[in-house]
């Protein structure tokens, strides 16, 4: 009974109909029992448990859309040991007989031509309860009252039994099945009593499982806890959603709208695209779209398109896609097709709908955020991908900066890095850069996928254009000014107006600042680029420009120019310069001026203004350049006498600090001449006396072509009076700057502490000085001149660089060539100078020093030295000076000596023997020198090419006249010429042998004939 009293009858669904229907059929047929019982079985044994909730809601949904009422949905777990229930209650249309039928049937539906595009209600989906229960109630509330029926896997068994009693075929398929019968088939009606309390209050249907054990009921659990908004998302008509499992609170899904953003659209398919579709579907062209998207970034939208009810088909997208796709029979994948494939392009633009809107809204990082990325998960997610980024290339998704207009990404381009980010940047750039946008770091990569073209900051800088206002562009730079560190190289190509207002720089690299010196400067002077003052900004000297003081300006290749200009700027000068001086100079000369009072007097001032023409004082009209003018009264105008005095008009006007910073001399000073090559040919123009004799000196020892790099030198030194070389070289030694021009020696760049050069200076200081010479204090080597006078209080290292020597084994190669030219042409020789000289030799000769061979050399004759002609002379071992004119040299060095001096080597001769006798060698002698040969050759007469000889050695005989001359030759033979003396103390008395051991105790080892 209802409320008013009546009721909807015994069996208002015509249930009977349906049983009778199914039982005859299957009397009929027993195999049409099994494939029915086969098709729940697919449900009931639990592949689809995971769609149990799903599906009831939509069931839920229809009757809501069906009655156009909101739909509420109530979900209710009562857990019990054994299993327990779960009850879903909706609003809406009330269950009727073709809503049964379709209970009953699996494969058919109660929807028909122009409802609500959905899946049918009551149709396919409820199959999905068999998974968790045996015994299913389902009561409505009609319009005759409440109503009901119930499906039972017992009331279905024995409804076959009673069927089969006369059927074996059909007994014998229900035996096989073991209990797996299709209950779904066989509904029977609930009483209205029954029915009433099977209902919800305040629902109009209500769906009841008894779960079939523990298993289903936590499969029921899990379900009823992973319900969430999605299920209001893909069942729009649902207002609300409450779940209650057993005693916890209730859970209540509403206002979804709240926490989504959606986008939906609808119609009808055109009739050809449902042509292939089964014949249940073609009549139904309905169709929807709707994409939703989380409005807080926390929130993760499904990843699996819903159809509307969840499929297995994944979508990579970053919103909710529920779309009405034909399914295949599992309901779980979308057909491919006409139909997808036309809803796949209105899912496209109702995507780019709810970007677009998103832009609108102001939220452009969200809506870029819609573009696909990455790599499609399935071929639906593909095509997905594919229409969706076709479509929202050509929507106005981004945001100018500047106009605030929606462009498409076709029309946009955006900053990559930093700057790109920066409100300040963009803002300064979208005047002069079309389609510009901001695009966040994160969604660069959408961006890039869309068709921005993303441009690195150097690219934008690049294309700007040289015109507009000054305090524009300075607007420019003060954006820019955070970035400039990180960005100088981007930057370097900024448009940069000039002061004419008229022309623009490419770059600021180079331009000048304004700053009081400028201002100072008179009108005319050409070629200075300074920026214009209203568009100056002090990051542009991080990228290259440069502050206009003083010294700057005179580094200003414009500024040179004007000075060189005969003609000269027309404009009269600020103030009378003194007589004789261009407008242009005297320029130069207040801005080295106010260099000199901002850094010092040791301002560093360019190269070019030693060049300055400035009056001479002897007369009223010369000029002489700056450099070879002294300033009067100074240590130089005493001391470089060659060099003429500054006129004192201009010493007075300008003052004797400012002057000596442009390049008139007050004293010693150096000179950097850069880039030096050791090649004559390569010398640049240079006041440096004898450069290019200095260069040819650097190519023969440094090699020819060698870079040096920068050289720094003393200059004028050919300027100095005479006698002031005293005064000159007491400043180099005293003075840094000097001391080091001097003293550092040159090599080749890169070369590390390889071979090494002297210095410019020393080099020319050694010509000037008549290097080589003796040390002050030291006992001259033969053939050395003095030192020059006055320079006894220099330091040893002074006193060698410009050319003092103690030993003639400090000579170098060009030591050697100055030295050779002084030995005389004739006369004795001091034989301690002539062994120091053939010792010197040697050495040369050991350490390969090379130089012009002379054409006369100190020679051994006899006992004597003399100077005797080159081709007179041969090199031997001492042997050879009884026989002819020789320079003596240790036996292992002989040829190295006669290849140094151009010389031959004695050759190798018999002598001449006259009354010999061969004689064993003492045995004394053998025992002090064991290398000695056993005999000796005793002769009355020695001869050599004529001469006689007192011994002589050849081919390891000794040959000898006397006891002295006995000696030598066994030492000679020996290899132990200094052991001579010994052995003749020997020979005369070898009971001596035992003093001279001993005193040979402490004697180093014989090395050949040294």
């Amino acid at each position: 009974m209802n409320a008013r009293g009546r009721s909807a009858g015994p069996d208002p669904f015509d249930t009977a109909a349906l049983r009778d229907a199914a039982l005859d059929t299957w009397r009929r047929d027993p195999s049409r029992l099994r494939q029915d019982a086969n098709l729940e079985e697919d449900h009931a044994r639990g592949s689809y448990r995971d769609r149990v909730i799903v599906e009831l809601a939509q069931n839920a949904a229809d009757a809501a859309a069906e009655a156009g009422v909101p739909g509420d949905l109530v979900f209710r777990l009562t857990s019990t040991e054994d299993g327990g229930e779960l009850l879903a209650a909706n609003t809406g249309r009330p269950l009727t007989r073709a809503g049964v039928a379709a209970l009953a049937t699996l494969r058919a539906s109660a929807k028909r031509a122009g409802e609500a595009p959905t899946v049918g209600r009551f149709g396919v989906g409820f199959s999905a309860t068999r998974s968790l229960s045996d015994e299913i109630t389902v009561a409505t509330r009609t319009e005759h009252g409440p109503a009901g029926v119930r499906f039972s896997l017992a009331e279905t068994a024995a409804l076959l039994d009673r069927a089969a009693d006369d059927i074996p075929d059909l007994a014998r398929e229900i035996a096989r099945r073991h209990g797996d019968l299709p209950a779904l088939r066989l509904p029977v009606p609930l009483e209205d009593t029954a029915a009433e309390a099977q209902l919800d209050p305040g629902r109009t249907t209500a769906v009841r499982l008894r779960l079939r054990g523990p298993a289903e009921r936590e499969a029921a659990r899990s379900a009823l806890e992973a319900v969430d908004d999605v299920l209001l998302l893909a069942l729009p008509t649902l207002r609300t959603v409450r779940v209650e499992i057993d005693d916890a609170p209730a859970r209540v899904l509403a206002d979804v709208g709240s926490r989504w953003r959606t986008a939906t659209a609808a119609g009808h398919l055109p009739a050809g695209l449902v042509a292939d579709r089964p014949v249940e579907e073609r009549d139904r062209t309905g169709w929807s779209v709707t994409w939703a998207l989380p409005r807080e970034e926390s929130g993760s939208p499904p990843a699996l398109i819903h159809a509307p009810t969840p499929t297995e088909d994944p979508v990579t997208l970053p919103a909710l896609l529920v779309a009405t796709f034909p399914l295949d029979p599992t309901r779980r994948h979308a057909v491919p097709g006409p139909v997808t494939e036309y809803l796949l392009a209105r899912a496209a633009e109702v995507y780019a709908d709810l970007a677009v809107r998103l832009a609108g809204e102001g939220a452009a990082e969200e809506a870029l955020g819609l573009v696909p990325t990455g790599l499609p998960a399935g071929p639906i997610d593909g095509a997905v991908h594919a229409a969706a980024l076709e479509t929202l290339a050509g929507a106005g998704l981004l945001t100018e900066v500047g106009t605030g207009e929606l462009i498409t990404a076709r029309s946009a381009q955006s900053l990559a890095g930093p700057a790109g980010q920066d409100p300040e940047v963009l803002g300064a750039l979208a005047p002069m850069v079309g389609g510009l946008v901001r695009v966040p770091a994160h969604r660069e990569v959408h961006a890039r996928r869309l068709g921005v073209a993303i441009r690195d900051l150097a690219d934008v800088v690049e294309t700007l254009p040289a015109a507009g206002p000054p305090e524009r562009w300075r607007q420019v730079y003060a954006a820019l000014a955070p970035h400039a560190a990180t960005h100088r190289e981007a930057l370097s190509a900024l448009p940069v107006p000039l002061h004419d207002g008229t022309t623009f720089a490419h770059g600021p690299r180079g331009l000048l600042l304004p700053s009081p010196e400028l201002t100072a400067l008179p009108a005319g002077l050409p070629g200075l680029r300074i920026v214009h003052p209203r568009a100056a900004h002090p990051v542009l000297a991080t990228v290259g420009a440069v502050g206009a003081d003083a010294v700057t300006l005179l580094q200003q290749p414009s500024l040179r120019a004007a000075v060189e200009d005969p003609e000269g700027p027309s404009e009269p000068p600020a103030g009378q310069p003194p007589d004789g001086v261009n407008r242009a100079v005297a320029v130069v000369l207040d801005l080295a001026a106010q260099a000199v009072e901002r850094h010092g007097d040791d301002v560093a001032l360019p190269a070019w203004l030693a060049e300055l023409p400035l009056p001479v004082e002897r007369t009223r009209t010369d000029l002489a350049p700056a450099a070879e003018l002294t300033i009067p009264g100074s240590w130089a105008a005493e001391v470089l006498d060659a060099l003429e005095p500054v006129a004192r008009r201009v010493l007075d006007h300008w003052g004797g600090p400012t002057l000596a910073a442009v390049g008139v001399r007050a004293g010693l000073t150096t000179v950097t001449v850069p880039d030096v090559v050791a090649d004559p040919a390569a010398a640049d123009e240079t006041r440096l006396d004898g450069w290019s004799d200095y260069l040819e000196h650097l190519a023969e020892i440094l090699g020819p072509g060698v870079w040096v790099g920068d050289l720094i030198a003393v200059a004028d030194l050919d300027a100095v009076a005479e006698g002031a070389w005293p005064q000159v070289l007491e400043r180099l030694a005293a003075t840094p700057a000097l001391r080091a021009a001097l003293l550092d020696p040159v090599r080749a760049e890169g070369g590390g502490t390889g071979t090494a050069a002297p210095s410019y200076t020393a080099w020319w200081l050694r010509e000037e000085l008549g290097a080589p010479f003796a040390l002050p204090g030291r006992r001259r080597a033969p053939f050395l001149t003095a030192p020059p006078a006055g320079i006894d209080r220099l330091d040893e290292a002074v006193l060698g660089a410009v050319g003092a020597v103690g030993d003639l084994a400090e000579l170098d190669a060009a030591g050697w060539d100055a030295y050779l030219d002084r030995w005389p042409e004739e006369g004795t020789v001091d034989l301690t100078d002539a062994v120091a000289l053939w010792l010197a030799l040697a050495r040369a000769a050991t350490e390969g020093v090379r130089f012009d061979p002379p054409t006369v050399v100190p020679a051994l004759t006899g006992a004597n030295a003399r100077m005797c002609p080159a081709d007179d002379v041969v090199v031997a071992t001492p042997m050879w000076a009884q026989a002819a004119a020789v320079v003596p040299a240790p036996l292992d060095l002989v040829d190295a000596v006669a290849d140094l001096l151009d010389l031959d080597v004695a050759p190798d001769v018999p002598p001449a023997v006259t009354g010999h006798r061969t004689g064993p060698t003492p045995a004394a002698v053998r025992t002090l020198l064991p290398e000695v040969p056993g005999e000796w050759v005793e002769c009355e007469e020695l001869e050599v090419d004529g001469s006689p000889v007192t011994w002589w050695v050849n081919r390891g005989t000794v040959y000898a006249t006397s006891t002295a001359g006995l000696a030598r030759s066994l030492a000679h033979a020996a290899g132990s010429w200094p052991a001579r003396f010994a052995v003749e103390a020997v020979l005369t008395d070898p009971t001596l042998l035992g003093d001279v051991l001993t005193g040979c105790a402490g004697d180093p080892p014989a090395t050949g004939q040294r």
